[in-house]
């Protein structure tokens, strides 16, 4: 779901141990994090976001979307159990149950699913405009609003993410190298049927990552110049411009259509 997360953001895989005291620990404000890590943050949270968003809609393509009479019909897709997708170079893998009103598991999907549990790894290259990344995700997520007569769908559940990124600061004057692991928790993330599956803006929610990053001098993981400790929170707000937040002190928007992280 590129527009679904991007025009919305990582059971565990790829899980590298997390880097915690390698390098030179920055004092700063927010939490020690200054303003410029904080801005290499942010850039990092929406490629983590476009990742996740990968994974949603992928989610999305797979179950009839049931909206209410008079939303546009999404085109039902015939229910997969295990599956793989390659979106922008990077592979999901993904298997799914559903659930009806009191718990119970379902063959398929049908008049008595209301929930949808979504397991999915992914692993691979991403190559955005700003930056490139190898990348390990892991997310369960459970979807709820699939039924007839909701016209909204709902996701939460948790990922846990491995970055390794190569990217422009947000000055665009400087290469930047990173390595992140991060435990993202997606919380109540709303999207109107009608706007699926082409995508549509998130009308509220959050995704909030917990973060542990070095900042390298080159590309090699070792070559450690800084670490930084973080929590990301982004808001989404039914445009195209969630807010994201770092150490609840640094606050961006991200422009979902052009990709573009401003400070706010």
């Amino acid at each position: 779901m590129r527009r679904t997360l991007q025009a919305c953001s990582a059971a565990l895989l790829l899980l590298i141990p997390l880097v915690t005291g390698c390098g030179n620990k920055v004092t700063a404000p927010g939490g020690g994090v200054d303003q410029q890590a904080a801005d290499d943050i942010a850039i990092q949270a929406t490629t983590g976001l476009t990742v996740v968003g990968g994974d949603v809609e992928f989610a999305m393509t797979t179950i009839p979307l049931a909206p209410q009479a008079g939303a546009r019909q999404a085109t039902p897709a015939r229910a997969l159990w295990d599956t793989t997708v390659t979106w922008n170079g990077i592979t999901y893998q993904a298997s799914r149950t559903f659930y009806d009103a009191a718990g119970g598991t379902l063959p398929d999907y049908g008049p008595l699913a209301v929930r949808m549990r979504w397991t999915s790894r992914a692993y691979g290259t991403y190559q955005g405009p700003r930056d490139t990344a190898s990348v390990g995700h892991d997310a369960l997520l459970d979807v709820r609003g699939i039924q007839a007569g909701q016209d909204t769908i709902r996701f939460d559940g948790t990922c846990r993410d491995t970055l390794q990124n190569t990217f422009r600061s947000l000055d665009g004057l400087r290469v930047r190298y990173f390595f992140w692991t991060s435990s993202t928790v997606v919380d109540a993330v709303r999207i109107l049927k009608s706007t699926l599956p082409a995508g549509g803006w998130p009308l509220s929610g959050t995704v909030t990552y917990t973060v542990s990053a070095d900042r390298l001098r080159s590309n090699d993981r070792a070559d450690v110049e800084a670490h930084f400790d973080a929590t990301v929170v982004v808001t989404f707000n039914g445009t195209n411009q969630p807010e994201i937040v770092v150490n609840g002190v640094w606050r961006y928007r991200w422009n979902m259509v052009t990709g573009a992280v401003t400070r706010s």
